[in-house]
């Protein structure tokens, strides 16, 4: 999946070019300069919030519903993609699947065979789904700059009170000092 172009189509291309397009010419606020950014951050989001789509083979592909990363990229960012596919195949169906076979999906399944093309499509479901979830949370609701920025602020305060208030401070200092060094 990573050793060659990737390609957004549909909706999720839309998507992707409103998340890497200036929002304001004069400050030059874009969420993410790069289509592989979106590419790297859309399956942990994906993942975070149980969100899976579809790819959209809808309607007539041209210039204006494709973005594509470029292999030069996805070679580049080769060990964070490879880490996230990693990452995701260890926690999908972690509270169903046997840690064996999880451990088939991220590290085992040979390229080519039909047990890794089915791991990258899930795979490929979480990063759409993420994209979903980017626009709903950064885009949706937006007209000007202030707007935009709102939504990174509740996004960023929403995910901080989801996934970082479970341990409080006095929790970590008290691991702190009661470890043995």
């Amino acid at each position: 999946m990573f050793d060659k172009d990737y390609t957004f189509k549909g909706r999720h291309a839309n998507i992707v070019t409103q998340l890497t397009s200036e929002i304001d010419s004069t400050t030059k606020f874009k969420f993410f300069d790069r289509n592989i950014d979106v590419f790297i951050i859309a399956p942990i989001v994906g993942y975070l919030y149980g969100r899976k789509s579809e790819r959209d083979e809808s309607g007539q592909v041209t210039v204006d519903n494709v973005k594509k990363i470029n292999f030069d990229q996805m070679n580049r960012e080769s060990y964070t993609l490879n880490f996230n596919y990693e990452l995701i195949m260890l926690l999908h169906e972690k509270d169903t699947q046997p840690i064996e076979k999880r451990l088939d999906r991220a590290f085992r399944y040979a390229k080519g065979t039909s047990e890794k093309e089915e791991c990258y499509k899930i795979y490929e479901k979480y990063v759409l789904g993420g994209i979903d979830v980017l626009k709903e949370k950064l885009l949706d609701n937006a007209t000007i700059v202030d707007d935009y920025i709102m939504n990174i602020y509740n996004f960023l305060t929403e995910y901080n009170e989801r996934y970082n208030t479970t341990i409080s401070e006095n929790e970590i200092l008290d691991l702190c000092t009661n470890s043995e060094i």
